[in-house]
């Protein structure tokens, strides 16, 4: 999916006669249980209609500047959002992917006598018609839930009484989101909440895992274990993560004779890395060195053909030629 594909797929949903619809997703320990969330009065289904519409097309459709990048090559770009590009889906994740309107529509809904706001885990919100929507996903954090045994104060229509409120718990809701599915993708809007809360760490370090095992098969480095170590820091593990896949050092078989003389003779790593005692291995002993390392197997220092110098380009995307 193309960053256009996504915004003409959302700007189709409103543009048709859509409603709002939310399902409460309930965390136990025997699993995750969605039931739907009854919102049908004039007042309240309009206005989650409109903040959550509202938040999705100010924050993609016309944000001019945002770029849509692969999740598994995600770097430090400060307006992106992110296609889910991996083969496996921890269990939260994979409840938002198979959620289907036409069996949700029959969900059992929230009751407050038997249910417990307590065990609200997110909410899967749905924009659409039962042919055609978008679907998005917000975490529910327990500050947002108000139970009904705290003492609330509330202003009344004197301009300086306040008075204690009584009635049942209270869910403090804005219009914002953490994913978004749309025509079967799943776009990331949060790429920390992904981690935190939805069981994508163990798929970082699995990918962390093969990654390290295709390294040491370079034979590139003296001592492969720093960077299982260094990996304990999850924004290491992180970068480390995709290498694997999308490194050309790694997928074109460069030799490894070829990768050390390179990082010689390059300025930007001149004296980023020290070697083994016969030259034949890099030496990775301090942060410096391990983030460089990873830059090279990413295969992001470049050589500009106007200018000859060499640069490091922090977000690199490929240019392919056609014709």
């Amino acid at each position: 999916m193309t960053l256009q594909k996504l915004k003409e797929s959302i700007t189709n949903t409103f543009d048709a006669a859509y409603s709002a619809q939310i399902y409460l997703v309930l965390k136990s320990i025997q699993g995750y249980e969605v039931k739907l969330a009854d919102i049908e009065s004039d007042k309240t289904a309009p206005e989650i209609k409109a903040m959550f519409s509202g938040f999705i097309h100010d924050s993609i459709v016309c944000n001019e500047d945002l770029q849509l990048c692969e999740l598994s090559v995600a770097d430090e770009r400060s307006n992106a959002i992110y296609r889910y590009d991996y083969e496996e889906y921890p269990e939260e994740l994979g409840l938002f992917k198979d959620f289907d309107i036409t069996q949700a529509v029959n969900a059992v809904k929230y009751d407050f006598t038997k249910d417990d706001l307590s065990s609200l885990h997110g909410y899967i919100v749905y924009l659409g018609s039962m042919t055609d929507g978008i679907l998005l996903f917000k975490k529910h954090y327990s500050i947002s839930l108000i139970k009904r045994d705290s003492f609330l104060l509330g202003a009344v229509k004197s301009k300086h009484r306040f008075e204690k409120l009584d009635g049942e718990d209270i869910i403090r809701l804005n219009g914002t989101a953490q994913l978004v599915r749309a025509d079967g993708e799943i776009i990331v809007l949060d790429i920390k909440v992904l981690e935190r809360n939805f069981g994508f760490t163990s798929l970082i370090y699995k990918s962390v895992d093969e990654t390290v095992q295709a390294i040491d098969d370079l034979a590139l480095l003296e001592d492969v274990q720093v960077l299982k170590d260094a990996a304990e820091d999850i924004s290491f593990a992180r970068k480390l993560s995709k290498v694997k896949k999308y490194s050309p050092v790694i997928n074109l078989s460069i030799p490894k004779e070829t990768v050390i003389e390179f990082t010689r003779i390059t300025p930007a790593l001149a004296g980023k890395f020290k070697y083994s005692e016969d030259g034949s291995k890099i030496r990775l002993d301090t942060k410096t060195s391990k983030e460089s390392f990873i830059k090279l197997l990413n295969d992001a220092f470049l050589h500009s053909e106007l200018t000859k110098q060499y640069y490091e380009a922090k977000a690199k995307d490929n240019i392919s030629q056609e014709g």
